[in-house]
Order: structure tokens, then C-alpha cells, then sequence
């Protein structure tokens, strides 16, 4: 009797764990948020900016955009990885199984990144590698919509219609002119900017 009265305790204090929220989000999550929105953001603005016409980019500029982008958000992303790497993790099942849901989309984007740019290459279409990104941004939803199910935050819920609704803008306008500027924009508003509210969310709780 005795131990399977200490069996319901523990099965108790496990849902009592996955029903509770966190006062506040991961401060490293909302970092890499913040520095993806806004790396990202401003050389999909860049690429906006010279195919739109306004101002001349030559094609080393596109390219270098590209890289400094990737290699930058890489090197945050080391840092913060470098910063935590020793901290016991003091997170609620909830807040882990809702960051998880965000590294499950990042290795699915990753797989699909294989996926993409191996048939475009393999077609000659760099249309095709277009389509990835609408994809990004469905699964970017998704992780959103699972973070707003657990937290039961509104705002979580509002960008995670917001990726889902620019992932149908950018299939509308891939090809044309807004295709760039509908993804900078996006990113900056719904990756960048919610990445900054949680980081300062999580620093005001410290």
C-alpha cells in the first residue's frame, strides 16, 4: 500500500509539473530569436532591395549577406550554447517540451534545406529552392502553435498565425518582387521581435 501510495504521489507531482507555466520564457531562447529575426531579416531586406530595384547590389553583396548572416547567427549561437553549457536545466516539462517543439522544427528545416537545395541544383531551378522557404515558415507555426497550446499565452497564438499566414503570402509571391520583403518583414516581426520579448521577459524575472 505504501508504495503505491508513493507511486500516485509521484504520478501527481509529474502533472502538476506538465500543468504548470514557467513565470517566464528562456532568456538563451529568446537570444537566438532575437539574433535569427534580425540577421536573417536584414538580408532577405538586402536581397529586397537590390531585386526591387530601389538601390544597385551587385551579386558579391547578395552573397556576402548570405554569409555573414549564417555565420553570424552561428557564432551567437555558439556563444550562448558556450554560456549554458554548464547550467542545470530549471525549466517545467512545459517550457521544455515547448522548446523542443522549436529544435524539432530547426532539424526538420535542416533536413529540408538537403532536400531543396540538392534538387535545385540538380534541376538548374533555383525556383525550386524558393519553395523552401514557405516550408521554414509553416513549421515556424507550428512550433509557435505548440508553444501557445501549452503556455496558453494569446500572443504565442497570434505569431503563430502570423507564420502561417505568411507562409501562404510568400507562395503567392514567389517569383515576383514581394517575395523578399514579405520574408524580411516576417522575420523581423515574428521571429526577431518575439525573441526580444521573451529575452526581456526572462531578464525583468532574474
Amino acid at each position: 500500500m505504501s508504495d503505491d501510495l508513493i507511486n500516485a504521489r509521484a504520478d501527481l507531482a509529474f502533472l502538476r509539473s506538465i500543468a504548470e507555466s514557467d513565470p517566464h520564457p528562456s532568456a538563451a531562447f529568446g537570444v537566438l530569436l532575437m539574433t535569427a529575426g534580425l540577421f536573417y531579416g536584414l538580408e532577405t531586406l538586402l536581397h529586397w532591395v537590390g531585386t526591387a530595384g530601389l538601390a544597385p547590389v551587385p551579386a558579391w553583396a547578395h552573397l556576402a549577406a548570405a554569409i555573414i548572416a549564417t555565420g553570424g547567427f552561428l557564432a551567437v549561437l555558439a556563444v550562448v550554447l558556450w554560456l549554458n553549457h554548464k547550467q542545470t536545466d530549471t525549466g517545467t516539462v512545459t517550457r521544455r517540451a515547448y522548446e523542443a517543439a522549436f529544435q524539432a522544427a530547426g532539424l526538420a528545416n535542416i533536413s529540408m534545406v538537403c532536400v531543396f537545395a540538392f534538387n535545385a541544383v540538380k534541376a538548374g531551378d533555383f525556383m525550386i529552392w524558393l519553395y523552401y522557404v514557405p516550408v521554414v515558415f509553416a513549421m515556424q507555426g507550428g512550433a509557435w502553435f505548440v508553444a501557445a497550446s501549452l503556455r496558453r499565452k494569446a500572443w504565442y497564438g497570434i505569431v503563430a498565425l502570423g507564420w502561417f499566414l505568411a507562409a501562404v503570402a510568400l507562395g503567392l509571391t514567389i517569383g515576383s518582387g514581394l517575395f523578399n520583403l514579405v520574408t524580411s518583414l516576417s522575420l523581423f516581426l515574428l521571429m526577431a521581435l518575439p525573441g526580444f520579448v521573451m529575452w526581456r521577459t526572462a531578464i525583468r524575472a532574474r
